[in-house]
């Protein structure tokens, strides 16, 4: 459609030329009635009609007649000929103009408001663009579209498989995929191991928006008897006439939606970006490979750099904290300077902070504000556990340093932080703590982290997986073995993550007055405005979560400055696209926004999204 404004600009310049030439001549006539007897509308080639403010019409041509559907006559009022017209716009400005889907015909009009003598009348002019938008459109619906598919876990499913099996699900596959592309008029072609490259049209393209791109569904059901269902991850590139940009487009998409962990399909253009799908859980990788490599690459990082600044999310909690704490031990053993940038404020990491400084570690920690004024040449910053720009505790910072890097395991949303040189972003991964004790273990002997970092770092971990409950795999359970062997000790962990009295009061509050929605969801909310309304918020819904029957949980808490709004699931229900949609992001399972807004306004958002979500 952006074709089409192109096209309406140029029929207002010609009809306003028009206007401004009959409204020359009307200044020089008594009336509008003079000006109606005086002029032959007919002998113009567009649709034409004078008018009072009323809406009463004084004179018409034939073509306005045809335009109009043959309903026009001086008895009837412009507004009931033309039922889209805003008469209330057009007579608060002097000059109008507005686009009118009349009996299957796309007509433009521009009008033009006349006084004389203290009678106003005005002057309207038509200009039927039907055949014009349709050789636009359908032009538009040839544009070119491009796609990269990936199969997220071909190789774990086939491992799963008996050899003889195997045949069979690749021919299943193919065939899928084949009669997919088939249905689309478009083109596809296998470039590697379970990777593919498809051509096809935008009308194809609108074909896979109308069934919300069900191969997601097919790929994942293509054959019921395998241990590990199949995913695919789809990137999509569109609006763009030049092939290699569309390329460029749909190869970053897809990169962002395995980044988000796969089964789903992330829709790219030169100025937007949509997601889709999103509906497992992202599979634990066994292969450290990746870790290896990215410890390297960081370590490098570190050694050329003259100094090293780690940063998390603002009000940070023990995840963000604890991988930060345990990249400054990492950066200091490599003979580095290192400072960690916390909120000036924040209760929910006082405890770990004071341990510190017990410790004699605090003297690493500088508060947001202040960690500007340490940088110097080719200081290096690591962020960690987000990759929002917005979120940031400190996010001048981004723009001050020479190099960064990013360590996350939130999917990846459309706010990133494109100047990174180094990331690591793993959906997997339980936690940050948990992608960094896996990298540090690929460090050296030359760094050897503490107690202090390592009882941090099993606090993070501790804390996005809710004991070990939830986002547990293997390698993090493996991180945390590593940590204890170390002397990460689990009872001060206890003692950091305990609530005081308060805290419970507030949480046993909110859950009392809890509604339960679609038979599986629970939502909470508090009117008592709180500064610790993020962390709160979080518990609450932790422990909303162990009702019976309830799926995922939501809780609104307003504070300071707007509304947090935490949610979990115990994996039957993505709350981070859900989340993603009030502004904010986080995970499967794990997942926040803070919203600006009064706490009915915001708490009216979500129940809308709910809606459009669970109700059938």
């Amino acid at each position: 459609m952006q074709y089409e404004w192109l096209l309406f600009l140029t029929a207002g310049l010609t009809a306003g030329l028009i206007v401004f030439a009959l409204a020359k001549q009307y200044k020089e006539l008594q009336t509008g009635r003079k000006l109606a007897k005086a002029l032959n509308f007919d002998e113009f080639p567009l649709g034409m009609a004078l008018f009072t403010p009323g809406g009463n019409i004084v004179r018409f041509n034939n073509y306005f007649s045809f335009l109009a559907g043959g309903q026009v006559s001086p008895e009837k009022k412009v507004q009931d000929i033309l039922p889209g017209l805003d008469l209330a716009a057009l007579q608060e400005s002097k000059e109008f103009s507005s686009v009118l889907q009349q009996r299957k015909k796309i007509i433009y009009i521009k009008s033009t408001m006349i006084n004389h003598k203290n009678r106003t009348h005005y002057l309207l002019v038509c200009e039927d663009l039907t055949r014009q938008v349709q050789a636009l459109r359908k032009k538009e619906e040839n544009r070119p579209v491009m796609a990269f598919l990936q199969l997220d876990n071909l190789l774990e499913v086939l491992r799963t498989m008996r050899e003889e099996d195997k045949p069979h699900l690749l021919a299943v596959l193919e065939r899928t995929l084949a009669e997919w592309a088939a249905n689309l008029e478009g083109y596809l072609r296998k470039i590697g191991e379970g990777r593919y490259i498809i051509f096809f049209t935008e009308w194809g393209y609108k074909q896979l928006e109308k069934t919300r791109f069900a191969i997601l569904d097919r790929i994942r059901e293509v054959e019921p008897g395998v241990q590990i269902p199949l995913t695919v991850s789809i990137g999509v590139g569109i609006n763009e006439d030049n092939i290699s940009e569309l390329g460029r487009l749909a190869l970053n998409a897809l990169e962002v939606a395995q980044e988000r962990g796969g089964d789903q399909v992330v829709i790219k253009s030169p100025d937007k970006v949509r997601f889709f799908g999103g509906k497992s859980i992202s599979i634990e990788k066994r292969t450290k490979v990746k870790a290896r490599v990215m410890a390297d690459a960081l370590k490098e990082l570190i050694i050329q750099s003259s100094q090293v600044i780690m940063m998390g999310h603002s009000l940070a909690d023990y995840d963000s904290l604890g991988a930060a704490l345990g990249i400054a031990k990492a950066v200091t053993d490599l003979g580095k300077k290192s400072w960690v940038v916390i909120d000036s404020y924040n209760p929910n990491t006082g405890r770990l902070l004071d341990a510190l400084t017990k410790l004699g570690l605090a003297a690493r920690v500088v508060k947001a504000g202040e960690a500007g004024r340490k940088v110097i040449d080719n200081t290096l910053l690591v962020v960690v556990d987000t990759h929002k720009p917005s979120l940031l505790a400190e996010p001048g910072l981004l723009s001050q340093v020479s190099q960064i890097a990013v360590i996350d395991h939130h999917r990846r949303g459309e706010e990133f932080i494109e100047e990174a040189r180094l990331v690591y972003l793993e959906s997997y991964a339980s936690s940050a703590s948990e992608l960094v004790t896996e990298l540090l273990q690929y460090f050296g002997e030359q760094v050897a982290l503490g107690k202090a970092e390592a009882t941090g770092l099993l606090a993070g971990i501790t804390v996005d997986t809710k004991n070990f409950m939830v986002q547990a795999g293997v390698r993090t359970f493996e991180a945390a073995s590593y940590l204890r062997s170390l002397g990460a000790d689990p009872s001060v962990v206890k003692k950091l993550l305990s609530d005081d009295i308060s805290t419970v009061v507030k949480k046993a509050g909110v859950i009392k007055n809890a509604r339960i929605l679609y038979g599986r969801i629970a939502l909470g909310i508090s009117s008592d405005k709180s500064h610790d309304a993020q962390q709160v918020a979080a518990k609450t819904a932790d422990a909303m979560l162990n009702i019976d029957g309830v799926n995922a949980s939501f809780v609104i808490w307003p504070y300071e400055d707007g509304v947090a709004v935490s949610a979990r699931s115990n994996g039957e229900i993505n709350v981070q696209t859900i989340m993603e949609k009030m502004g904010g992001g986080g995970h499967f399972t794990i997942a926040a926004a803070q919203v600006q807004g009064s706490l009915e306004e915001v708490e009216e958002k979500l129940l809308q999204i709910l809606e459009e979500e669970f109700h059938q």
